[in-house]
């Protein structure tokens, strides 16, 4: 089969895509492949797969290379790299090597005879064939920049080829890692780190000069001053994987070593905010779906920073969202844009505010008003008077827990009677990891652990909900970058605010009066219960809800 063929089968890419390609080759030359990447089509791990399954070459794992030993034994390197051919193992009778380009046959037969072995050719990402060559050769530079300053040669630094193609397959290997976040951070090493599955993990280490001209080429493509570097910025820009096109918001701080850049990816076509897939179990599923049916009042969503609270939100706005219905949202920033919805991005440097805007749009006849997040006292007490006037309110607040919101809204000036009369009920979450499919393994827990954490009572408890009692870990692979984990789940702790409710926290303001009675009388639990629960099911790590809870 053609590559192309292969593309449209493995990743569908479109017929126009691959003739544009077509049309460019004809033009300038080269390989198919390698067009589409530099369109932005597809990814270059993408097309080695479609290489691998086209030509049935395997794709090099093996991370276990001794390059004193390949050094020792090939003296006449110099060819084999030059040609993109990197030598990662050799014995007596065979020479591994790896390579993007493996149709250079004259290459492989040079090898072949020159040292006298049966040669194995897998493929590798450029980058993992840099990597080697680099250790190979003992180069220790990603560019011969001269450290720079002056602003106009900083411009032309960052429209360098090997600063683009840096930063085009950084962002390619950051969508295919299915990464949130890029660090660009100007520390003791000028280090480049990505956020995966809410987890921070060291990726590469540039040199100064280097690292300089990426983050200058990060600024240009998101409208930023890069002359400005004394003040904090933010800007966003965007690009295309696929068929799918990828929002980038950058934000940009000062700091004692230099600027520190951080690139959020927004995967436009990845979240469809499915209520079910978040990550409730079946009690709390149906307590959630029953408050968000209500004509009015207000729901909150609780946690800290990247705790997934937005999801959240615009899972239940898809979930609850009608042509009967005006939607309003209320955001900072405003990261994805959904259909049926109209949705406001607040710019506090204009004076449009979070409580300006909520109290203007309510001249503007909405049944359901979305608020990013309740900042200050006039922004609660806008959202209580909205609630109250039959509005149905969904906001999120930064608490430890759900209970914690009560005392949240005091604070902020919201008195007690009017928290009770409007308060439809408290969803608190917390993100945790999700165990490898590829490489995770049934374990035993010690009758230690189970008792540390109380899994059997645990599992009395909630029975009917865990089902079938399972452990499992994950060792690490490539597909989950050696972490033993690939994607996330919520942890949930809900309540509905009911009477019992209600009365408690006007008598006694008590904290653990509240959880006390909801404990005992209804369906709640903590966190770290729910956590636990997904441990019994085989989702995730003790260790895991242990981070977040």
């Amino acid at each position: 089969m053609l590559i192309g063929q292969i593309l449209k089968e493995l990743y569908q890419i479109k017929d126009e895509d691959i003739e544009k390609a077509l049309h460019i080759q004809k033009q300038v030359g080269g390989y198919i492949g390698q067009i589409l990447i530099q369109l932005g089509i597809i990814t270059e791990t993408q097309l080695i797969n479609a290489l691998s399954k086209q030509l049935n070459i395997p794709i090099f794992n093996d991370e276990n290379i001794s390059v004193e030993e390949i050094s020792e034994k090939i003296k006449d390197i110099n060819f084999l790299i030059e040609n993109n051919f990197v030598p990662v193992k050799i014995d007596e009778k065979t020479i591994t090597l790896i390579t993007n380009d493996p149709l250079k046959v004259y290459v492989i037969d040079y090898a072949s005879k020159k040292l006298n072995r049966e040669c194995l050719v897998f493929l590798a990402e450029e980058r993992k064939i840099k990597e080697i060559e680099k250790k190979l050769l003992k180069k220790d530079e990603n560019f011969a920049f001269v450290l720079e300053t002056d602003i106009e040669k900083l411009k032309d630094m960052a429209l360098e080829a090997p600063v683009v193609k840096y930063l085009n397959d950084l962002i390619s290997k950051a969508v295919d890692l299915n990464a949130s976040d890029i660090h660009f951070e100007p520390s003791q090493n000028y280090k480049v780190r990505l956020r995966i599955d809410g987890v921070l993990h060291d990726f590469d280490i540039l040199r100064e000069d280097f690292f300089l001209a990426v983050v200058s080429r990060v600024k240009l493509l998101s409208g930023l001053d890069i002359s400005e570097k004394r003040l904090p910025q933010d800007g966003k820009f965007f690009t295309k994987m696929g068929s799918s096109y990828i929002d980038m918001r950058v934000s940009t701080v000062p700091t004692v070593k230099g600027e520190d850049v951080v690139v959020r990816i927004l995967y436009r076509g990845k979240l469809g905010f499915n209520l079910s897939e978040l990550g409730l179990e079946s009690d709390h599923y149906k307590v959630v779906n029953e408050m968000i049916r209500k004509p009015y009042g207000i729901l909150l969503v609780t946690g800290p920073t990247g705790s997934g609270k937005t999801t959240t939100l615009y899972s239940i706005l898809s979930s609850i969202k009608s042509p009967e219905t005006k939607i309003i949202t209320i955001e900072d920033p405003v990261e994805y844009q959904i259909e049926g919805l109209t949705q406001i991005q607040v710019k506090p440097e204009i004076g449009l505010t979070f409580a300006h805007t909520l109290r203007s749009i309510l001249r503007h006849d909405p049944d359901i008003i979305m608020i990013g997040e309740i900042r200050d006292k006039e922004t609660a007490q806008i959202a209580v008077q909205s609630a109250l006037t039959g509005h149905l309110v969904l906001s999120t607040l930064h608490t430890n827990d759900s209970i914690s919101s009560l005392f949240r809204l005091l604070d902020m000036g919201v008195e007690g009677y009017l928290i009770n009369a409007s308060l439809i009920g408290v969803i608190a979450q917390r993100i945790v990891r999700v165990n490898c499919p590829y490489c995770s393994e049934e374990i035993q827990l010690e009758d230690e652990i189970l008792e540390k954490y109380s899994l059997n009572q645990i599992y009395e408890k909630f029975m009917e909900i865990v089902g079938k009692t399972v452990f499992f870990k994950g060792k690490g692979c490539k597909s989950c970058f050696n972490t033993g984990f690939k994607g996330r789940t919520a942890i949930f702790e809900v309540f509905i605010y009911d009477e019992e409710l209600k009365e408690i926290f006007i008598k006694t303001s008590s904290l653990s009066a509240l959880k006390n009675y909801l404990i005992e009388n209804t369906y709640f639990r903590t966190l770290r219960e729910d956590g636990l629960i997904k441990v019994l099911k085989g989702k995730t790590t003790i260790e895991e809800v242990l981070r977040v809870s």
